[in-house]
């Protein structure tokens, strides 16, 4: 089954969500065409040499498309961010941002996804 096929499958029964999962990965394939696609069995990852966003089902409590996470060094406050965690040992930030609707792709989120992507190269060249 190739990527492309697997994105779909994990999205199964809900077309809204993949809707939305495409249009993010249109984003990302703007600025970052070299990103791969991984998807496993509860997250699809978006890397080069390193992960910078996650996209994950959201639990069965929550309304949402989907949940969107990302990395960033900086401390971001905003309503949207439902859940922020500091599990790197670098001192970066992990945001969770539950998307629900394709308009929540919207410049601001996609401002820090590509934060993320440019701090995951920065972070993968310090350590080479």
């Amino acid at each position: 089954m190739s990527g492309e096929d697997k994105a779909q499958a994990f999205f199964e029964n809900n077309p809204v969500s993949y809707a939305a999962f495409e249009d993010l990965k249109s984003y990302i394939g703007e600025f970052c065409p070299e990103a791969k696609i991984a998807v496993q069995d509860s997250v699809i990852s978006f890397r080069t040499t390193v992960g910078f966003a996650y996209v994950s089902l959201p639990s069965s409590c929550q309304s949402s498309l989907f949940t969107l996470a990302f990395t960033n060094k900086k401390r971001l406050t905003n309503p949207r961010i439902d859940k922020t965690l500091r599990p790197v040992p670098d001192g970066s930030y992990v945001y969770h941002v539950q998307i629900q609707s394709i308009s929540d792709i919207d410049a601001e989120l996609k401002s820090w996804i590509r934060q993320s992507y440019e701090y995951s190269r920065l972070s993968y060249l310090r350590r080479a």
